[in-house]
């Protein structure tokens, strides 16, 4: 019989467990994955990319792809975010939205991806 921590290993990943990495560790991460010394191939990129586009909300003069994410610690939500990149003309820009739990409301992924999106819709000057 499998332990439960094998069994949150399995089905929750790092939600819930010691794993920690920094907004700045997630930007990262996409810019290894999407950046110019990207390893992996066109055809892998691109339907990452379809699966990241965000359409909603989005009007801003380049494409704006992400992915948002939370945290649980002993079944409270602790932290939320949205990080990507926004493809545009002078380069890829990398971002990442992190929210901490707050005393007076939860964060959620939804609230860091509005930031996100709010923040880059005025780079776009919309």
């Amino acid at each position: 019989m499998r332990s439960e921590q094998e069994v949150n290993r399995a089905t929750g990943f790092w939600i819930e467990s010691s794993l920690l990495i920094s907004p700045k560790e997630q930007a990262e991460v996409m810019e290894r994955i999407f950046g110019n010394n990207s390893t992996y191939s066109r055809q892998s990129l691109d339907a990452l990319k379809q699966a990241m586009l965000v359409t909603e909300q989005n009007d801003a003069d380049f494409p704006i792809y992400g992915k948002t994410g939370m945290g649980k610690e002993n079944g409270t939500l602790v932290d939320a975010w949205f990080t990507g990149f926004a493809e545009r003309k002078d380069g890829n820009l990398y971002f990442c939205v992190y929210l901490g739990k707050t005393d007076d409301k939860d964060a959620s992924s939804a609230d860091a991806k509005e930031i996100a999106l709010r923040i880059l819709l005025n780079l776009s000057g919309k």
